[in-house]
């Protein structure tokens, strides 16, 4: 391992003005329950969300701040419009429906204790039957540190503990104490949610879990003012990046030694267009927002892109990857020779994400433009898709083996009655049948009469199955439709 240079100081006692962070739990639901679902959101205190209802403006972010709709609105265009703000309920999109909470927590690790607001929460319903609960924080109090901070994204984001270092973190509300993330949120934010979640797995993980996306963790967003005397070093914004913050025994960590390595890591995942005032952190795990700069008016901008057109950007990228993780898995779990229905579904899936709702350009700015070519590689958006592109190739390639296969099949049956029809003349009628049949006879019949009774009847229950079958196949696809 690589000794730190004496130049080298890895840690900062840098002291926050203020924290807020937003944690973005995916799960999936039922498409044949959305309309409950709404019915279910609305009974339970949530507003549709719409640029056109300038009260929501200030509802959902607590006292000191406001997320323009008029910025949203300048912000993307017009087509991601129509998906990011559908205008009603009804519509095809991205559904958020948000709810105020207000409710003080007290969240303890092995190595703090901190208080936070539960602000309010979003539950966006969109295609492809994804789902995402957006839990919307702030840290109370003026004595927590950065490392406080790092802590209380780092654990409060594990759904359910897995591994030794997640376990002893508890939430305390109303003097009731949960060991898990995901039953205070069940219990309190949203626990009618349970019932609508499908779970796509044999496996009992978490409610909703998604086998093909991150397990028991949810992605942080985060918005963090400090001094504006205080520095920002390169170890910190790695620290925030990898979400390191206290080791098992209660000592500041940082997962990495080396200089040199920290820095390239930075280079890749640090957005230093405002250093050094103010740096953007995007990783796997999270995106975050620090600032030094206590000027009023910058950190109420800061915090009106970060909450609004950021978050807009970021969840749509967020949402491209879950779909195009779900169409690599669902062509996973395909077995060629059985399942014909669901290559067709999937290719019906890829085609219509393709073309609907995945665009290379979402934003004329260069602010998000930019941001959107980092999230792109952050989320792995162009290699997800290739792999979903090619895939596209494959399914249409073993459809068409299997219905080619398929017509050969039935080609082969109708050139045999075709052959034996010839051979009798086009005439495959038995005496005993031109007045009513006597079946008695039919063990009188010779080895000819016997192949045209069989061949009779035979043609007569394959045609009728053959009609049928497409009949079914017609009312199956316009009810898909």
């Amino acid at each position: 391992m690589t000794e730190i240079q004496s130049s080298f100081s890895p840690f900062q006692n840098i002291t926050p003005n203020k924290a807020m962070n937003m944690f973005l739990l995916p799960f999936s639901f039922d498409h044949q329950k959305k309309e409950k679902l709404v019915h279910a959101l609305q009974a339970n205190g949530f507003d549709f969300f719409s640029l056109h209802t300038a009260d929501l403006e200030t509802k959902y972010y607590g006292q000191d701040y406001f997320v323009s709709h008029a910025s949203l609105d300048q912000y993307f265009l017009p087509y991601i419009e129509c998906i990011l703000f559908p205008s009603s309920p009804e519509e095809e999109g991205l559904l958020r429906f948000s709810k105020k909470i207000n409710h003080d927590i007290t969240f303890k690790t092995k190595s703090t204790t901190v208080l936070s607001n539960i602000l309010s929460i979003d539950v966006f319903l969109c295609p492809f039957e994804i789902g995402v609960m957006t839990i919307r924080t702030e840290m109370k109090g003026d004595n927590y540190s950065y490392d406080d901070v790092l802590e209380f994204m780092n654990h409060f984001r594990v759904l359910e503990p897995k591994l030794a270092e997640e376990h002893g973190s508890t939430i305390t509300y109303q003097n009731q104490v949960y060991d898990k993330v995901q039953d205070y949120i069940f219990a309190h934010l949203a626990p009618f949610l349970h019932d609508f979640m499908k779970q796509e797995t044999d496996h009992n993980k978490h409610f909703g879990s998604l086998p093909y996306f991150i397990d028991e963790r949810m992605y942080t967003l985060s918005y963090v003012t400090i001094n504006e005397s205080e520095e920002i070093n390169d170890v910190t914004l790695f620290r925030t990046g990898q979400l390191n913050s206290y080791s098992s025994d209660g000592k500041p960590f940082v997962s990495a030694r080396n200089k040199t390595y920290i820095d390239q890591y930075n280079q890749q995942h640090v957005y230093t267009r405002w250093s050094p005032e103010t740096y953007y952190v995007m990783t796997d795990h999270i995106f975050s927002c620090i600032s030094r700069s206590l000027d009023k008016e910058t950190d109420q901008i800061l915090m009106n892109h970060l909450f609004g057109q950021h978050y807009y950007n970021l969840f749509l990228h967020f949402f491209y990857k879950i779909v195009l993780l779900k169409l690599s898995y669902e062509y996973s779990q395909l077995t060629f020779d059985k399942d014909q229905d669901r290559i067709e579904h999937l290719i019906r899936s890829i085609t219509i994400f393709s073309g609907k709702y995945l665009f290379l350009e979402i934003s004329s700015r260069t602010e998000g433009q930019e941001f959107s070519r980092l999230f792109k590689k952050t989320f792995h958006i162009d290699a997800l898709y290739q792999e979903v592109k090619e895939t596209l190739g494959t399914l249409y390639q073993n459809q068409e083996k299997i219905v080619g296969k398929r017509h050969n099949y039935l080609l082969l049956i109708l050139t045999i009655y075709t052959v034996i029809s010839g051979i009798y003349g086009m005439n495959l009628v038995i005496e005993s049948w031109k007045s009513n049949i006597n079946w008695s006879a039919i063990k009188q019949y010779s080895l000819f009469e016997y192949i045209a009774f069989i061949v009779a009847l035979s043609g007569i229950t394959i045609s009728i199955s053959l009609g049928l079958s497409a009949l079914y196949k017609l009312i199956k696809e316009k009810f898909k439709k």
